[in-house]
This record gives C-alpha cells, sequence and structure tokens, in this order.
C-alpha cells in the first residue's frame, strides 16, 4: 500500500466534507458523561480539567449517544418503579391475608364465647359471622 505525504495542508486533496457547526450542547453534561464512560482522567479541581475543551467528534458522539442513555435509564427506572409497586402490593395482600386470618379466629372464639357451636376449622356459620360483625363491624 502506498501511503503519499504532502508538504503542506493546502496541497491536500478536498475530500472531507466541511463540517457543520455543532449544536448547543452543556459542556458539564458533557463532562460528567465522558466521566462515566472513563474517557476523561483528573478531578474537577485540577486547572486543566476547569479549562477542558472538547473535541467536536466527542461532542457529535455525546449528542449521538446520550438520548439513548437517557433512554435506558428512563426504561430502567420505569422496571424499578414497577417492580417496587408489585412488592408493595404483595405486602398488602401478605397485610390482606393475616388481617382476614386474624379476624376468622377472633370469630371463632367469640361464636364459643357466645354459646354458638363452631368448629376450629371449616365454614364459619353464617348467624356466628352476622353476629360478629354487628359486635364489630367487621365483614367476613
Amino acid at each position: 500500500m502506498a501511503v503519499t505525504v504532502y508538504e503542506s495542508t493546502e496541497a491536500l486533496p478536498e475530500r472531507l466534507p466541511p463540517q457543520e457547526p455543532l449544536p448547543e450542547y452543556d459542556p458539564e453534561d458533557v463532562a460528567a458523561w465522558c466521566l462515566r464512560q472513563r474517557w476523561l482522567p483528573g478531578i474537577e479541581d485540577d486547572p486543566e480539567w476547569q479549562r477542558r475543551e472538547f473535541l467536536p467528534q466527542l461532542v457529535r458522539l455525546y449528542l449521538k449517544e446520550r438520548p439513548k442513555e437517557l433512554e435506558r435509564e428512563a426504561a430502567e427506572a420505569e422496571r424499578r418503579r414497577k417492580r417496587d409497586e408489585m412488592w408493595a402490593e404483595a405486602e398488602r395482600s401478605r397485610q390482606r391475608a393475616a388481617d382476614h386470618a386474624y379476624h376468622m379466629k377472633q370469630c371463632r372464639l367469640f361464636g364459643e364465647a357466645n354459646g354458638f357451636r363452631v368448629g376450629t376449622r371449616g365454614p364459619i356459620p353464617k348467624k356466628v359471622r352476622d353476629a360478629y360483625k354487628a359486635q364489630t363491624g367487621v365483614e367476613l
């Protein structure tokens, strides 16, 4: 493969299209994005860090990739929200089951204490449930 060496930049052929100007962007967000990608060394207190300038290619890459990253973050946040909602519903369901078991036991004790014949298992007779509801206001 032959390599062509040019004496000056004026001799270079016009192969690259002229670069269009960059759209507006937030340099702080670009810097934070580059840090997350581990592309920028340094710390914020370093004077060279304060004077940072970004290559146009890096800014274009940022403008292309950042919306995708934001979309992924939003999708992940939605998955977390749905998961948390599911666990909250499971907790409410467990609490309802515990409350129901508690009131079933109390209803059986109430029936025995008031002279009704109530078994330790199985359905509770309707008249016992009605009397328990009249006493406590809890529907079984």
